[in-house]
Formats: structure tokens, sequence, C-alpha cells
């Protein structure tokens, strides 16, 4: 007899036991039969785990335990993301037709053949009556028992039969194989010892993250301590992979790697990220414990060295730090006891994020790399947080000034303007919408400048230009006394009580001033068009005169003062160069609006600026020129060290010409 997991529960052991003793079957067939499962196979991570308890007693046991005694999930867990850990328990645990297989975010370094220990045959066969298969005895290449530090085996030392597969349907249920031979232990090779110690501790270590051994923990939180403390990380957070790939390849040689399973050089590139970046992490246990055996000597240790390590001087001082949400219960007090940092490269500066867990406000401040202090002045808000917002809408709702609400929340007014703004925009997505030009419309431009006194927010909200609203609050008083009581009385009378002439002539005699596009929305566009094309002599005769008709640029002229700026432009362009190649857009780029607009729908008008832009192009050539100094700069800055070859194989370089090259040597040894 024999089950196919490691070490069961006594309660789980003994209900397949009395079940098999009833049936008179075979412990593996007993198990299939009592759970309705067709399979003789031994997944190391099992999928849908959820169908197999709902076949077993409540009471039985959890899957948190089925999963932490059963299968090699711990051994995997500890090296994986939250976000990967979290979905590799998912596959395992729910039901799901469409997954076949639960390890898809971890490297199959389980050995396809089923390995024994003799010793603990021996000694579960005494215990128990019969042998088990023991989770850490399976990880391939770590071929050394834990316990016994004897090699393990996988097929009988005299007949070489297969003593079980990971996908076979034969298990052996005694220390002796399915030929009738005895199995004894193997005799350690000489020549082997150092690797074997070497597998010892690795065994060890597998044994410990399998059975609990190890505190739960965050191990990339404390891979941060481990490689501040042993120089391969900066403070601002950057890891030195260079150092690292080079000590790490002085600990383990290449042939040591490969007597383990690793191939060196998929390791050779950022390796320190490989290791200790929780987002980049390689999901090989193996090679994470390589490097728990270096550091610190084993997984035993990690849970000592992570309350004994005193954590390196930080950015931002020593915390907590405060809230700066001024609505907020906790405002002003140093609540806030973590964050997120990251380094800008550009501006040289460490950013850190910080959230305040009771108001949900986030902000961020900086600090120069090398300097270790919170400063103020640096903090800018990133969100303000659901309570900040409540609080925004409320006191709108109460009709209170944008000045009055910006003093209360703690924000300058045109932050209180912009969420005011996106709060009414998302709650008119559901209204009725307002045709343009209407007198609703009119009446909501007013009524929105009235409460926000601002034309650019006005403009926003209705969906139009600067230009209209300024027209519209210029001539605020003419339309509200005007035009607006006039198109409401056109809108209630009817075209029998009073004729579209006799409302135009009194809508003119009343209002001298008003224009054609003044006219046409008191009376209605449709009325003007009407009587525009019935009685064209008529409507001329009493309507103001049309806007006068576009006079066309003397081309001449724009071309030459237009050939003056972009000389002028091209010549400070060429004074401090780009890191692209100047082309027409890299010109045109830096002119006006304006200018660029012209200069793309009117180019054939403009033949002397166009000249000059052509003659300022930049030839390939003299841009390879120009960048050698910048690209052989790059690469000593990375690569400590550059090449002709290194430099050739830039794109910029492609197809080169013979002058470039020989230009590129003469600098590399002028260096």
């Amino acid at each position: 007899m024999n089950f196919p997991t490691p070490y069961p529960d006594e309660e789980l052991r003994s209900l397949i036991y009395r079940y098999v003793l009833r049936k008179g079957c075979s412990f593996s067939d007993g198990i299939q039969d009592l759970l309705e499962i067709n399979s003789r196979r031994i997944p190391f991570l099992p999928h849908n785990l959820a169908v197999m308890q709902s076949k077993l007693p409540a009471s039985l046991f959890g899957k948190d335990s089925l999963i932490a005694k059963h299968t090699f999930f711990p051994l995997f867990a500890t090296f994986l993301s939250d976000e990967n850990r979290k979905e590799l328990l998912a596959r395992m645990t729910n039901h799901r037709l469409t997954d076949k297989y639960a390890s898809l975010t971890v490297p199959p370094i389980i050995s396809k053949n089923v390995r024994y220990c003799v010793q603990c045959m021996h000694e579960d066969e005494n215990h128990f009556g019969e042998i088990y298969i023991h989770r850490s005895h399976q990880v391939g290449h770590i071929d050394v028992c834990h316990k016994h530090g004897n090699p393990l085996i996988s097929m009988c030392p005299q007949c070489e039969v297969s003593l079980g597969q990971l996908y076979g349907k034969k298990f052996i249920g005694s220390a002796v194989c399915p030929n009738g031979h005895e199995l004894l232990p193997v005799i350690e090779d000489t020549d082997t010892a150092e690797m074997n110690v070497l597998k010892l501790r690795i065994s060890k270590d597998i044994h410990l993250l399998l059975n609990g051994g190890i505190r739960e923990t965050n191990i990339f939180e404390s891979y941060s301590l481990l490689a501040k403390e042993k120089g391969y990380q900066h403070r601002d957070g950057r890891y030195i992979n260079q150092k690292f790939l080079e000590d790490f390849f002085k600990h383990y040689s290449h042939s040591t790697l490969n007597q383990l399973g690793i191939i060196p050089k998929l390791l050779e590139k950022r390796i320190a990220l490989q290791i200790f970046s929780e987002k980049n992490a390689t999901r090989n246990p193996v090679i994470h414990l390589l490097v728990i055996q270096w550091l610190l000597g084993g997984c035993q240790n990690i849970n000592d060295y992570v309350e004994t390590i005193q954590p390196a001087s930080q950015f931002f001082g020593e915390g907590p730090w405060p809230c700066f949400n001024k609505i907020c219960k906790m405002y002003a007090q140093k609540v806030i006891y973590s964050y997120e940092q990251h380094y800008c490269s550009k501006s040289k500066r460490v950013i850190g994020k910080f959230t305040c867990a009771h108001c949900q406000m986030k902000y961020q401040a900086s600090c120069p790399d090398g300097d270790s202090g919170f400063d103020i002045d640096t903090v800018k808000v990133i969100e303000f947080g659901s309570l900040w917002h409540d609080r925004l809408i409320k006191e709108y709702h109460m009709k209170k000034s944008i000045k009055e609400i910006a003093r209360i929340v703690g924000a300058n007014r045109s932050t209180v303007k912009k969420y005011i703004l996106l709060y009414i925009e998302s709650n008119a997505e559901h209204s009725v919408e307002i045709v343009k030009g209407s007198v609703d419309w009119v009446n909501k431009l007013y009524q929105t400048y009235d409460q926000l006194g601002s034309i650019y927010d006005t403009s926003i909200l209705l969906h139009t230009s600067k230009r209209v609203v300024s027209k519209y609050i210029k001539n605020k008083e003419l339309y509200e006394r005007e035009i607006i009581p006039a198109r409401n009385e056109a809108a209630a009378v009817t075209e029998v009580e009073l004729e579209p002439k006799t409302r135009l002539i009194k809508l003119l005699e009343d209002n001298p001033d008003l224009s054609r596009s003044d006219i046409r929305k008191a009376i209605g566009s449709k009325v003007f068009s009407r009587l525009t094309k019935e009685d064209s002599e008529w409507s001329k005769s009493i309507l103001p005169r049309a806007d006068p008709p576009f006079k066309s640029l003397k081309w001449e002229d724009e071309d030459k003062q237009l050939a003056l700026v972009v000389n002028r432009t091209c010549q400070e362009l060429y004074e401090s160069p780009p890191n692209k190649q100047i082309k027409r857009y890299t010109i045109l780029n830096k002119l006006s609006i304006r200018d660029k607009a012209r200069l793309l729908n009117h180019s054939d008008k403009l033949p002397k600026t166009v000249e000059i832009i052509e003659r300022y192009l930049e030839p390939n050539e003299n841009y390879q020129l120009r960048q050698i100094p910048h690209i052989v700069a790059l690469y000593r800055k990375h690569y400590a060290n550059a090449t002709l070859p290194m430099v050739l194989k830039n794109r910029i370089y492609e197809n080169c010409s013979q002058q470039v090259i020989v230009r590129i040597k003469e600098y590399l040894q002028s260096l």
C-alpha cells in the first residue's frame, strides 16, 4: 500500500486506511475510489482542489492545510510576488474547467522520477507500516536526503527497475523493488563530497520551506536589507549588478551551477534584479537558496537576521511621517509608517510616495541623492482621497464660494475649481443635451460663469472656446435685456400672430447695433435664411452690412519676415543642437504655431523661407559625426568601456561611411 502524497494527516490517513481494509484494495486505488477521481498521477501543484475537498467530510481538514502539507506550494510561494502567489493559489484552489495546470507561474524543477532515501523508507515502514513519498526528496538535481545525507535513489541499484514516476501508475509500498530486491543504501562517491555538502544544505533549506520551518515573512524585504548591508544596493534602491555578478560567480563556479541544473548564461545579465527584485526575480527556488546559503548561511538564519539587523539609514529621515489632509482627523499628526520610493535618474533625486491609512490621501516628496531629510517644500499631493472629495462636494452643494471651499479643504482655488468642474461634468453626462446657442445654453453659460468666475473654466464645462464665452460675457447685458426675451417671445408667439418681417423690424428698431450673427441667433437660423432668400433685396436694405471679405496677405512681405525668423531659429538650434538629427520638423517645432501653420499650408507662397529650411537640414553623415562623443560617453557610463564594434552596433551608425568609422577610431584613441 502507498499514499502518493507526503506525510498525510493522521485523520485523513486513518479514514482512507479503514476504507482500504473494508474494500480489500490498494491504498492508491482506495483514494481514487473514495474521492471518485480518475488519476494516478502525482501533480506537484494540483489544480481545482476545491473539488477534492467537497468530496471529503467538512470537518476533516481545510484547503490551507491540504496545500501546506501535501503540495509544493510552500516551496515556490516564498519566492513569488504577491500577485503571482495569489494567481497560483487561485489555480490550485478554484474549480475552473479551463485551467488544466496550476504550475504556469513556476519552473518545472520537480524530478519526473520519484526518489527515495533508503533510510527514510525503513523508518516509514517501521513507524507507519508503509513508505511514503517525501516532498523534500523530489527537487531535481538536489539528490541528497536532508535528514540522513544519503544519496537518493529512483531505481533499484541491482536491477535498475524504476521505483515510480511522477506520472506513473505504480508506486512501491515497502523497501523492496518491484522485482523483489531489497533496497539498500547507496555508497557515497568521495569525489563529489564537496558538491554533496552543498546539496545537503540546499536540501535542508527545501525541507524547512516545505514544512513551515521559517516564520511567514516577505523574503524580498529581507533581501532589501541584505543587499544594502552586503554592498549590492545603493541607498536609493538601485542594485549594483556588476559587483553582485562578479562575487556570485566567485562563490559558485559555472561547473557547480551546471551540476545543480542552473544555466549560468541565464544569470549573466542584471543578476541582482533576478534575485532581489520582487517584480523581476527568478521563480526558481534553487537559485534563491544558493544566494541565501552564500550570504546568510541558510534559510534557518533569515528570521534571526530580520530581527537583529538594523535598517540602513533611510531617506526622508526617521518615520513616522505626517498627514497633510486638512480635513483628516489625523491632520499634521505623524501616522504614516512606510512609503514607496524610486530613483529619478533625470533629476538625480529620490522620490517617496506616502499614503495616509485614515483618509487615503497620497502625496510625494523628494530629496537629492545623498541627502536624507524630509523636505516639506517638495511635498506634492498625488491623490486627495475619498474623504477629501466628499467634503469638497458637500461644501459645493452648500453654495459656498470657491475661495471659502479652498480654505476649508486646504487646497488652492485652481485645484478646487478643477475637481468641481469634473464633478459637474460627470453629472451633466446623464442630463438632456442642450443645443449650443439656444436660450437654455446661453442661460447655462451665464449661470456657470457667475458661479465659477472664470472664462476658461466655463469654456471647458460648456465644451466651447474662450472666444465664444468672452463674446457672450461681453454682451451679457444686451442678451439678457433684448435678445433672450425676444427669442423667448418668438418661441411663444406663432407666425400668424406676428410676421417674421415685423419681428425683424421691431428687433432692429430696438437694437440698431446688432450684427447679422446676433440677429440670426435672435430670430432663429431657419427664419433668417428664409427671409434673406425669399426677399433678398428687402433684407439687404434693412440688415446691417455683412462682415467684410477676407483680405489676402502680401505673401512676398510675409516670406521676407518669416525667412528672418526661421534663419535666426536655425542658428540657435545649431548653437545647442539636440541629440536627435535636425530634420524639417525639428525646425518647424521650434517656430510659433502660426508660423508653423503657414509653412505647412502655404509653403508654395514662401519660397525663401523653404529654401532656408532646406539649407539647414542636417545630413546623416554630419549627424553621425556629431553624435560620436555622446554615444561613446553613453557606453562608458553603462559598460565602463567603449570599443569600435560596440559603437558601430548602435542604430545611428548603421551602414555608415568609412570616413565616420575613421573618426570614431580617432576619438576612441584620443580617450
